[in-house]
């Protein structure tokens, strides 16, 4: 436990100087910022009714925007940037001669990775509500302070914590795809470039209403898009799928990197 402590740190050490961390805070920010100066010019669109809750429609229109391009682009590039350190410095043969296991190492990545995707959410989460207060304070009639945003499961829509765990549910397929492309593909923009076919594939299969699109890993994000809880079933099919994807797809990569790839 003490070494793969000290292998995490080491991770940590090195997207210090990466482009990752502002990638994050960047990424974070952008659909809020955009969503605020919108309300700024066309604020008579999004007032409520009387007596309505505004959050709803508030997170429901916010994230709609989070989902459909920036979410699935941003995992891609993030996960590359993240391996992508190895390849450009050309240490991962210096690595492995480390008196470290390929399993720590390997672990270490992931669990680094999955904190960078979980601090992108709490950044995105802060940004929202920080909009909607400069909002309030702007024009009182949005009633963003007169109501308190539903935090946890509602029958008819999801609470903020309910919505965002299965937000990075539907990833987790991209996130564990990538990650294996990251260590296998020295070329951060092939990498990325599959990304983006996938993603342009993904929004042709949702604009096409494609019923095969539950099974397609880029999609999954954009399935969120006016998302409605099952109100018999925690998780919709295609969540299901996404966690099934990142289940297999990372017993795959885990063997192929601790047993085949050498760097």
């Amino acid at each position: 436990m003490k070494e793969f402590i000290i292998t995490f740190r080491a991770e940590l050490i090195k997207i210090k100087n990466s482009f990752a961390l502002w990638l994050i805070v960047i990424g974070s920010a952008f659909i809020p910022v955009f969503f605020l100066l919108h309300h700024f010019y066309e604020w008579e669109r999004y007032l409520p009714k009387p007596g309505e809750n505004p959050w709803f429609e508030y997170f429901r229109k916010g994230f709609n925007g989070v989902h459909f391009v920036l979410l699935p682009l941003l995992v891609v590039l993030l996960v590359g940037l993240v391996l992508n350190i190895e390849h450009k410095s050309n240490t991962w043969k210096h690595i492995f001669v480390l008196p470290v296991s390929k399993t720590k190492l390997y672990f270490s990545k992931y669990l680094l990775l999955i904190n960078l995707i979980i601090l992108f959410y709490g950044l995105l989460l802060m940004f929202f509500l920080s909009a909607a207060l400069i909002l309030s304070l702007w024009k009182s009639e949005f009633n963003y302070l007169l109501f308190k945003p539903l935090y946890l499961y509602h029958s008819v829509q999801s609470g903020i914590v309910d919505f965002t765990v299965k937000s990075f549910i539907s990833i987790l397929g991209i996130t564990a795809i990538h990650f294996w492309l990251s260590f296998r593909l020295k070329n951060l923009f092939v990498n990325i470039g599959i990304g983006l076919a996938g993603v342009v594939l993904a929004i042709s299969m949702y604009i096409g209403n494609w019923q095969s699109i539950i099974y397609f890993p880029y999609a999954f994000p954009m399935l969120m898009c006016n998302f409605v809880p099952d109100s018999h079933h925690f998780l919709s099919d295609f969540q299901i799928n996404s966690i099934i994807c990142f289940i297999v797809i990372s017993v795959l990569s885990y063997f192929d990197f601790t047993k085949k790839f050498n760097g």
